[in-house]
């Protein structure tokens, strides 16, 4: 039996904490769909027995988790959260639970070269384009860590859209968000921009080529230069990450999402 001493009165939710839970539950439940528009304040209010400032307190903590943003005429819409958010609080977890930057490698290891071997299969010329500027981008980036970084980052980015899986990409966008400004640091101490260039080459063509045994193998190959050349330059891999995002802050930009 609990003792009564431990015992404590439950707090009640509040009004705009069971307006946002009605509203995530119609979201979650398929009731509303993204690209759905909300009633305006007044009548969301009247058609659930609150006050103006409940709903937008609601609203505010629906928008803050991205299941809705401001649409046409500033009304609120219902959104899928963009995959940052979701990032972001996996990357808080990954810092928390001391996770290694050796044990992303590990788990990066039974990703990317999946992303790679489906993109190969589905790729597109438009998206084939965007790969091959990006190569250009990247060989006149050679003497600019900061900007090669972007081009490193860029790249995977490509090749994981060109996978056509959303579970794919949400399930490692926070560990590439980890990752790769680290092998970009790393790259940089190294001086290997050139065999990195050549690595994203050999990847391209395997995906030109639809040879999606090819495009793994050499994604294997790549994240095995990391964990090389991360253990040559004295990173310490098997540390705990201390920081969300630590080694973005000399790299921050904004990624592209569509």
């Amino acid at each position: 039996m609990i003792k009564n001493e431990k015992l404590t009165s439950l707090k009640r939710a509040t009004a705009y904490q069971l307006v946002e839970e009605a509203l995530r539950e119609k979201i979650m439940d398929g009731s509303l769909a993204p690209g759905d528009l909300l009633p305006v304040e007044h009548d969301l209010a009247e058609q659930l027995g609150v006050t103006r400032p409940t709903v937008r307190e609601a609203l505010r903590k629906l928008e803050s988790s991205g299941l809705v943003v401001r649409g046409p005429r500033r009304r609120m819409m219902v959104s899928a959260p963009c995959p940052s958010i979701s990032s972001t609080a996996m990357q808080q977890a990954i810092v928390l639970h001391g996770i290694t930057y050796r044990e992303l490698w590990e788990a990066n290891m039974m990703i990317e070269p999946v992303i790679a071997a489906l993109a190969a299969k589905r790729i597109t010329k438009e998206q084939l384009q965007k790969i091959e500027n990006n190569l250009q981008k990247t060989a006149a980036t050679l003497d600019d860590p900061i900007e090669m970084v972007k081009a490193v980052i860029e790249f995977h980015d490509l090749v994981a859209e060109a996978a056509g899986n959303k579970a794919v990409l949400l399930v490692g966008e926070p560990i590439s968000g980890f990752l790769l400004p680290a092998f970009g640091k790393v790259v940089s101490k190294m001086g290997q921009g050139k065999r990195l260039l050549e690595v994203h080459t050999k990847i391209y063509n395997a995906l030109k080529e639809g040879n999606s045994e090819l495009a793994k193998e050499w994604m294997e190959k790549h994240c095995r230069d990391f964990i090389d050349w991360g253990t040559k330059s004295g990173i310490s891999l098997d540390e705990p990450i201390r920081e969300v995002n630590v080694e973005m802050e000399i790299f921050k930009f904004e990624r592209n999402y569509d």
